[in-house]
C-alpha cells in the first residue's frame, strides 16, 4: 500500500488534478461557514480553577520568554514502599516522561495528567498529576500488577479493570464535558502494540480507549480493583473504564504514533484522531462521545484519509478559527511539514472523498522549514496562531497562521517566523523522542505549558509556561475576548443560533 500511494499520489491529488469547479468551491464556502455560524455556541466561562500562582510567574516574565513553574521534583510523587514496582529494567517511571509520550490538560481543574510508559520502557500504569494551583508534582494512583500470557511479549493487567502501560505519542487528551481523561495508547508493554485485555480462555482481545476519572484521583489506591496492585492489601478505587465497542462504526486499527485533537460540536466531546494502519498515510477519525459515566454509546468512524502528506510520528491539533486538522508531516524525501484536513468536508461514507492537504512551511525568505518528525504543535484560538516547539538544543519557538486562497480553498504554502526566547532559562529540551503531545496552549493563561524531557542529573520533568508576544493577561489588562468555537452537527440537524450574526464576506473567482 505504501508503494501504491507513493507512485500514485499525484493523480489523485485534489489541487493537480480535478477541474475548476465554481459549484464545489461554493459547497467549501458553505460549509465552512455552517461550521462556524451553523452549530454550538461554546463560549469559555473562564477558569474554574485558581489561575493566580501561575499568572503571578508570567507576570515577572517577558513576552517571549520561558519559567519553569514546578515546584517540587517529578520523581517526588514516585511511588515508593510496597506499592512500588518490582525493581527490573522496566521499573524507572522516567521513562513515562522520555519513552514518545504526551499529557492531557485538565481544563477544569489546572492539572497535567501524565500516563504513558510502555513497549520495552515502562511497565507502570500509574498516572502522575501535576497542579497547576500550586506547581506540586502529586500522584493520582498507584500501578496495577501485571502477569504475562504464556512466553509471548503480551502483558495483562490482572484485573482487566486498566490499561496497560503505553507509549502515548499525542495520544492522551482531556474531555471537559465528560470531565474525563483519554488515552488511546499506542505501544502497550510489552508486545508494542494495541491495548489488549486478557479474554476469557487466556488470550488477548482488543481494549480501549481506556478513561481515567479524575474525580477518584488518590495517590494512595490501585487504579483498578482492590488487591490489583504490587501490595495485595491495597484498595482499588476502580478509576478505570474500558471503552472498547462502545460505539456504532470502526475504530482506527492502531495507534501507534497517532495523534489526536478535541472539538465541542453540537453539545458533544469529539475527538479526532490522525492514526494509520502501517506505511506513514494515516487516515482522520472521529470519534463521538456518548454521556460515559451514563452509560452511553458514542459513534466512531473515519472521515478522511491521507494521500499527499505521510506522516509516520505525527503531532495533531484543531484550528477552530477555519475547522481544520492540522498534523506534522515530516518525512525525507516529501516536501509537506503540515498535512491538513478540512472539517467541513469530513466524509464517513468515502473518506476517499475528504483527502489531506499537502502544506509547505517556508520561512520569510521563502526557504524551508526544516521541523523535525517529534515537535510539538499547538493552536492559540485567542490569537489565531499555531505555535510549534521543536524541543532541540533547548528548543526554538515558530509561529504560522493557515493561509487561504482568495476562493476559500487552503493554501500549500504557510510561512514559518521564529520566536527567539527573551529568557536565558528555558527548557533543556533534547528530546530523544520527541517533544510528541507534552506542549499544549491553555486559553486560562493565555500561554503555552510545556513538559521538559526527564533530566537523570536532577530526576526532573520540569514543567515551563511559555509567555508568547502580545501577551493579554486573563481577567484584565486588555484581555483579548474569550474564544467561541462554533460547529455545525454531525447528524445535520438544526441547533440554536445567536440571535443576530453580521457576516460579511467578499469573493472572486477568475472563471
Amino acid at each position: 500500500m505504501l508503494n501504491c500511494r507513493i507512485a500514485c499520489s499525484h493523480l489523485t491529488s485534489a489541487r493537480a488534478a480535478r477541474p475548476h469547479d465554481w459549484r464545489g468551491r461554493l459547497f467549501r464556502h458553505l460549509a465552512r461557514l455552517l461550521i462556524v455560524f451553523g452549530g454550538l455556541v461554546a463560549v469559555p466561562a473562564g477558569a474554574a480553577w485558581d489561575t493566580a500562582f501561575l499568572l503571578s510567574q508570567l507576570d515577572a516574565t517577558p513576552e517571549g520568554g520561558w519559567v519553569q513553574v514546578n515546584t517540587n521534583k517529578y520523581s517526588a510523587a514516585w511511588v515508593t514502599g510496597p506499592d512500588a514496582l518490582p525493581p527490573s529494567s522496566y521499573s524507572n517511571p522516567a521513562a513515562i516522561v522520555h519513552a514518545w509520550s504526551s499529557f492531557a490538560w485538565d481544563s477544569r481543574r489546572g492539572t497535567l495528567l501524565l500516563w504513558g510508559g510502555g513497549h520495552a520502557n515502562y511497565m507502570g500504569n500509574e498516572m502522575y498529576v501535576w497542579q497547576g494551583t500550586s506547581g506540586i508534582w502529586t500522584r493520582g494512583s498507584v500501578s496495577s500488577r501485571v502477569e504475562q500470557y504464556g512466553t509471548t511479549a503480551t502483558y495483562f493487567t490482572v484485573d482487566n479493570a486498566a490499561p496497560q502501560s503505553a507509549h502515548t505519542y499525542d495520544n492522551n487528551i482531556y474531555v471537559p464535558l465528560n470531565d474525563m481523561f483519554v488515552t488511546f495508547g499506542g505501544a502497550a508493554f510489552n508486545s508494542g502494540t494495541n491495548f489488549v485485555n486478557k479474554g476469557a480462555n487466556g488470550t488477548p482481545e482488543r481494549a480501549g480507549p481506556w478513561m481515567w476519572d479524575p474525580t477518584k484521583a488518590d495517590p494512595n489506591k490501585v487504579g483498578g480493583t482492590t488487591g490489583s496492585g504490587y501490595n495485595p492489601s491495597t484498595p482499588g478505587a476502580q478509576m478505570w473504564s474500558n471503552q472498547q465497542g462502545r460505539w456504532v462504526g470502526a475504530e482506527a486499527p492502531q495507534y501507534v504514533e497517532a495523534s489526536t485533537a478535541y472539538l465541542m460540536e453540537a453539545g458533544n466531546d469529539v475527538i479526532y484522531v490522525s492514526a494509520q494502519s502501517g506505511g506513514g498515510w494515516p487516515s482522520l477519525y472521529r470519534y463521538q462521545l456518548g454521556q460515559i459515566r451514563l452509560g452511553e454509546t458514542g459513534r466512531f468512524e473515519e472521515v478522511g484519509t491521507a494521500w499527499n502528506a505521510p506522516s509516520f510520528k505525527n503531532s495533531g491539533v484543531i484550528d477552530t478559527r477555519h475547522g481544520l486538522y492540522i498534523r506534522t508531516s515530516n518525512v525525507a524525501g516529501w516536501p509537506s511539514g503540515f498535512g491538513v484536513w478540512d472539517l467541513a468536508l469530513s466524509n464517513a461514507a468515502n473518506p476517499d472523498a475528504n483527502e489531506d492537504i499537502a502544506v509547505r512551511l517556508v520561512l520569510p525568505d521563502g526557504t524551508q522549514f526544516a521541523g523535525n518528525e517529534g515537535f510539538g504543535i499547538a493552536y492559540d484560538d485567542i490569537n489565531d496562531k499555531i505555535v510549534m516547539w521543536d524541543g532541540s538544543e533547548r528548543g526554538t519557538v515558530w509561529e504560522t497562521s493557515a493561509a487561504f486562497e482568495l476562493s476559500g480553498a487552503v493554501k500549500d504554502v504557510w510561512i514559518v517566523t521564529q520566536r527567539p526566547s527573551t529568557t536565558t532559562a528555558q527548557p533543556n529540551g533534547n528530546f530523544q523522542t520527541g517533544v510528541n503531545g507534552k506542549w499544549q496552549f491553555v486559553a486560562e493563561l493565555d500561554a503555552y505549558i510545556a513538559l521538559d524531557e526527564f533530566s537523570s542529573t536532577t530526576a526532573d520533568a520540569g514543567v515551563w509556561l511559555y509567555k508568547p508576544f502580545g501577551w493579554k493577561r486573563p481577567g484584565g489588562g486588555g484581555n483579548a475576548p474569550p474564544s467561541v468555537n462554533l460547529t455545525a452537527p454531525a447528524d445535520g440537524s438544526s441547533v440554536a443560533a445567536p440571535a443576530t450574526v453580521l457576516v460579511s464576506a467578499n469573493a472572486s473567482d477568475s472563471d
